[in-house]
């Protein structure tokens, strides 16, 4: 039951939400950071819609959804029940189908507090490792995790919501940076595409 629980959750997602479309897909491997291209259409082929990214991404941050890892991308505003994606995963040669059905989202209805967050967090060769679980009992919609010892001066805006996690998914954000044992994840929780709060999760370093 666990094995087949992990495989559902890690087998792609399609969230529709007022100001456009989050699909969550297969990266096949941790090191992955970015789609280079993603064309998606119904199963039936009434229309076809996608982009092919003309620069390829910086490494420098990723943030993946494990289990998975399943690498974020957004769309323009769609409707649809089901639909057939082909994308690519930057660095790899061929492209990837797969079918996912959409799940329709209320942003009002995915606030989350702190104490619905777990993280843990360590250095990795420079960088900053953070990754953060969600216990909520229903989906949230978070940005980036930053370890800090006190609340971020900056906007939690930043480049915006990264990734829709289910209860039981967590959000992985590697990023250049210093990291001490007093230091805690701190993490953009969204209920829009610019509305969003700075929220402690609780902490463990390894």
């Amino acid at each position: 039951m666990i094995a087949l629980l992990a495989a559902l959750l890690g087998a792609g997602h399609a969230y529709v939400l007022p100001w456009g479309v989050l699909f969550l897909l297969p990266a096949h491997g941790e090191n992955a950071c970015a789609i280079s291209s993603l064309r998606y259409s119904p199963p039936g082929g009434q229309w076809e819609r996608g982009s092919q990214l003309d620069k390829p991404a910086s490494c420098e941050f990723r943030q993946q959804v494990l289990p998975g890892p399943l690498l974020p991308v957004w769309v323009e505003p769609a409707e649809f029940d089901e639909v057939n994606v082909t994308y690519t995963v930057q660095g790899k040669a061929e492209p990837e189908t797969i079918s996912v059905r959409a799940e329709r989202l209320d942003p009002a209805q995915l606030g989350v507090e702190g104490a619905s967050l777990a993280a843990t967090v360590q250095k990795v060769k420079g960088r900053v490792r953070s990754v953060v679980m969600s216990n909520a009992p229903h989906p949230v919609l978070l940005g980036d995790a930053i370890a800090s010892r006190n609340k971020p001066r900056e906007a939690c805006a930043g480049p915006g919501p990264a990734a829709v996690l289910q209860a039981g998914e967590s959000l992985l954000d590697v990023r250049p940076g210093l990291l001490s044992p007093s230091m805690q994840v701190w993490v953009a929780a969204f209920t829009g595409a610019k509305q969003c709060t700075w929220v402690r999760a609780a902490t463990r370093h390894r």
